[in-house]
């Protein structure tokens, strides 16, 4: 989502009044009580300005003030952009970091982080010349017609007018691309094509039952018009392009020097991706060798007569086999992850590891949106911060449209033990409830609209170990290789996003890693190679939040000594919001 809100754009406004009226040669605040009053302040007014700046991104946060503005992305937008980054670090200069309290702390440094970051996607790394996949205004509808942030006829006059603008936005869009990579073409084109879908039947059907003014119909049903057909012109377009034989596209490929320069911004961590590299190569030893004694255990069970092989990999393999054949059919998939669902809330109230009622802050399942579609097979969505209401969604993928090979390849991969881990990791307690959470505790907003993905992807590592050790699977060996062959895909996600991105290692190399040290299927494979080729840096948030989560946990219950509990550490780690781990650690071993 943060990068989401990176993307889209708007034209410049005005802002000299919003910011910071301290100068230089004004006395700061006498106390930290002043201090953070004059932070809230300042704060409020830093967002209210970010989202007229980016109004975009307010759909995601669900601060309404801005819902109906769709703005061009030209050249006038991205020089505005970088006027608002650098108007606002100034400001920040003028604010006395040392008299704040720890908490704004911890905001000023998100702030300034965001900040810098903005100004280095457009001038730096300018993912709007070759990115084609970062122009799409399906998801942001999806949002102005779903969400009840305002009753329905409210919802669709916002949508009406946001559509307005829907031409020029993708003629710019068409425009600003130059030499783009030939990967992220190819998913504009399916996701843009898939995403006509938000503004059909569906919405058809909700303006029938408003009780909007004929006029007002018509109007919204002319934008409809103009944005659909701006959104297959510009597949039209991109198809042209990926058709003409003279065009040079671009490497997805950033280098080094670009990967260690985002992974700073986008991680916010202290290890370098080098340092991280490192240590997930190291750590796929230990996993070889727990995997290979649990699955050395049930040997007799799968192989009754059959010899064991020498070749400890193979061996793990074979087991994995015969547990991958235990899946659900395409058509049982969805009701198999919501029954996963149910049992999950169940666990963690019975295990009393949190304090929280997810009968008031729902988490369903439902098939993943058409437009989300062509990356994962699973993934979360959170209540906009500022909406305060709604569902949280575990999108799963709708299995039954994929060809037979390609679902049968996905079961296997998503068996009955492996699918458990990724509903923990999607779901239950993992990023379903921390979003629950970044709502319901965070102290501060600013901490949910721009959110870590190291915290966010790592809590959700730490809590398919964390849910093993305490007894979900009963420890049995089926479930500890389920998690085994999870561990070792994010570890992979590191090594094969460093070495695709920085070591330029072939398609072929990076497979053999992924099916024969990795154990992933032949679905998994292709799907994380494509992903891999698609993003950056992302892939390595999982392993490096996950391992500095774990350390902060083991250094809280030294410190805590005999009033540790485990549900204590979860309460308080989530009680600081999407923030840096970093971060977070510095407060709970203060």
């Amino acid at each position: 989502m943060k990068k989401t809100i990176l993307y889209l754009l708007i034209v410049f406004a005005p802002f000299t009044q919003s910011c910071n009226s301290n100068k230089p040669h004004e006395e700061k605040p006498a106390n930290t009580e002043a201090a953070d009053q004059a932070f809230a302040a300042f704060e409020d007014r830093f967002l209210d300005a970010y989202w007229k700046q980016y109004p975009s991104g307010a759909i995601y946060a669900g601060y309404g003030k801005y819902y109906d503005r769709m703005i061009v992305p030209d050249s006038t937008t991205f020089a505005s952009n970088i006027l608002f980054s650098k108007s606002w670090l100034d400001s920040l200069e003028h604010i006395s970091y040392n008299e704040l309290g720890e908490n704004n702390k911890i905001s000023l440094n998100i702030i300034k982080n965001q900040l810098e970051s903005d100004h280095w996607y457009t001038t730096v790394f300018k993912s709007q010349e070759w990115d084609a996949s970062m122009y799409n205004i399906s998801g942001n509808c999806d949002y102005l017609i779903n969400q009840p942030y305002a009753p329905l006829d409210t919802r669709l006059k916002t949508l009406s007018s946001y559509l307005e603008n829907a031409t020029s936005y993708y003629a710019a869009a068409v425009s600003n691309l130059n030499k783009p990579t030939k990967v992220h073409l190819e998913l504009a084109i399916l996701q843009n094509e898939a995403g006509v879908s938000v503004l059909g039947t569906g919405l058809a059907d909700s303006i029938k039952s408003s009780t909007l003014s004929e006029a007002e119909q018509q109007q919204l049903r002319k934008n409809i018009v103009l944005a659909v057909d701006a959104m297959k012109n510009y597949a039209k377009a991109l198809k042209k392009i990926n058709a003409d034989k003279t065009i040079e596209f671009r490497d997805f490929r950033i280098g080094e020097k670009l990967f260690t320069e985002k992974f700073k911004y986008d991680l916010a961590t202290d290890l370098t991706p080098a340092e991280v590299y490192a240590k997930a190569k190291a750590d796929l030893k230990y996993h070889h060798n727990h995997m290979y004694a649990k699955a050395d255990s049930v040997w007799s069970k799968y192989y009754k007569n059959e010899k064991k092989p020498s070749d400890s990999l193979q061996l793990i393999q074979m087991v994995l086999n015969k547990i991958q054949l235990d899946h659900a059919t395409p058509e049982g998939f969805y009701d198999s992850i919501n029954n996963q669902v149910t049992a999950l809330k169940k666990f963690i109230v019975e295990k009393d590891l949190f304090d929280i009622d997810t009968a008031t802050f729902p988490v369903k399942v439902r098939y993943m949106p058409e437009y989300a579609r062509g990356v994962t097979t699973a993934s979360a969505e959170f209540i906009p911060p500022y909406q305060k209401q709604g569902t949280t969604w575990y999108n799963i993928d709708d299995l039954t449209l994929y060809p037979k090979d390609k679902a049968e390849s996905a079961l296997r991969e998503e068996n009955t033990y492996a699918s458990q881990i990724l509903s923990i990791h999607e779901a239950i307690p993992g990023h379903c409830l921390q979003g629950i959470y970044n709502i319901r505790k965070s102290p501060d907003v600013l901490r949910s609209v721009f959110q870590n993905g190291a915290m966010i992807e790592g809590w959700a590592v730490y809590c398919e170990d964390m849910m093993i050790e305490n007894g979900w699977g009963n420890h049995s060996a089926e479930i500890e290789l389920a998690l085994g062959v999870w561990k070792l895909r994010e570890l992979a996600n590191v090594i094969i996003d460093y070495d695709i991105q920085c070591r330029n290692v072939s398609e072929e190399e990076i497979t053999k890693l992924l099916h024969v040290d990795c154990f992933q299927t032949s679905a998994q494979v292709q799907e994380k190679y494509h992903r891999a080729t698609l993003s950056q840096v992302q892939l390595c948030s999982y392993y490096t939040g996950a391992t500095a989560i774990k350390s902060l946990r083991e250094e809280y219950k030294k410190k805590m000594g005999d009033s540790y509990s485990l549900k204590n550490f979860h309460e308080t780690f989530l009680s600081f919001g999407s923030s840096p781990v970093k971060y977070i650690r510095e407060r709970m071993l203060k």
